[in-house]
């Protein structure tokens, strides 16, 4: 038996998935102008099961030596800059995460004291369709 809760309340099914990703490449698509090229566009990013549980032991750890209570992890959106030491994410879309906890506001707050994590991978072509 595992010692953890499954989050039932919070799963949703493939097709849920499938229409999430498909409004988001539609609301996306709009950025490019027909002079663009959208070939650095990418819909998913990857992180193996290794490296997620790596990453919240980590964090884990680090809050109990900084003394900080964690809440969460944040998943943000990004982009690499056109400077970037990798030329092949140079313009790529990421997605980066960092841990969280309880502020006074009722809302969790990042926890910059903590490294957030990213480099996850975006697949080669970048481009993924939920499920595929």
């Amino acid at each position: 038996m595992s010692d953890y809760k499954t989050p039932k309340e919070k799963l949703i099914t493939n097709e849920q998935a499938a229409e999430l990703n498909a409004c988001f490449k539609e609301k996306q698509s709009g950025r490019f102008s027909a002079e663009e090229d959208d070939s650095n566009f990418s819909c998913s990013s990857w992180y193996s099961l290794e490296d997620l549980e790596g990453y919240i032991n980590y964090v884990k750890q680090q809050a109990l030596e900084k003394e900080v209570t964690v809440d969460g992890i944040r998943f943000y959106f990004g982009v690499y800059p056109e400077s970037t030491d990798d030329e092949s994410k140079a313009g790529q879309n990421t997605l980066f995460m960092c841990p969280t906890t309880s502020s006074r506001e009722n809302c969790s707050k990042d926890i910059t004291e903590i490294p957030a994590m990213n480099l996850g991978d975006q697949g080669n072509p970048p481009q993924n369709d939920y499920g595929e």
